[in-house]
């Protein structure tokens, strides 16, 4: 019997390489890209949901200043009006600095040795309190009116003036 020749001998692949994936046969399609696109998409989805949420809040936000106008000769006034503030609030009026004035809260003068002033910033203020004319802001809305003039010039007798609102709140 004749012997056959061996079979050819197969060599291991060298240790670095790394093994090939095999080419499909024709006819058959590759792994899909994703495991599971369907979660892919809702991924895809929720995270553009929120940028345009993040844009649309951005745009919406309002960052400018509070839009009162007050006149040239009061610089500011506390509470801001229209704004609601606490029973025992002081209310504060800074004037320009060569001003000086009386405040007038819900129609009565508020007398001088209730008012506090810082004279060289033109600030006048008033405090509820016990040993004052008012104890406390009832709960509602509030008329305050700073009358202001020249400061070392007599009261006018009609002042400019200045008048705004503000709401009391527990």
């Amino acid at each position: 019997m004749a012997s056959s020749p061996p079979p050819p001998a197969s060599s291991p692949p060298p240790p670095d390489s790394t093994p090939q994936q095999p080419t499909p046969p024709a006819g058959e399609s590759r792994a899909p890209l994703f495991r599971h696109p369907g979660r892919v998409a809702i991924v895809a989805v929720i995270a553009l949901a929120l940028v345009n949420l993040g844009i649309v809040l951005l745009d919406a936000s309002d960052t400018s200043e509070t839009g009162i106008v007050l006149p040239s000769t009061v610089e500011s006034v506390s509470p801001e009006p229209g704004s609601l503030a606490r029973l025992q609030d002081t209310i504060v009026v800074d004037l320009r600095d060569d001003l000086t004035g009386v405040l007038v809260i819900d129609g009565a003068e508020v007398p001088e040795d209730q008012t506090d002033r810082v004279v060289p910033l033109a600030q006048v203020s008033f405090r509820p309190g016990d040993d004052r004319d008012i104890t406390a802001f009832t709960p509602g809305s509030h008329a305050v009116t700073i009358r202001y003039w020249k400061q070392g010039k007599p009261r006018p007798a009609q002042p400019g003036s200045y008048s705004w609102s503000f709401r009391a709140g527990a």
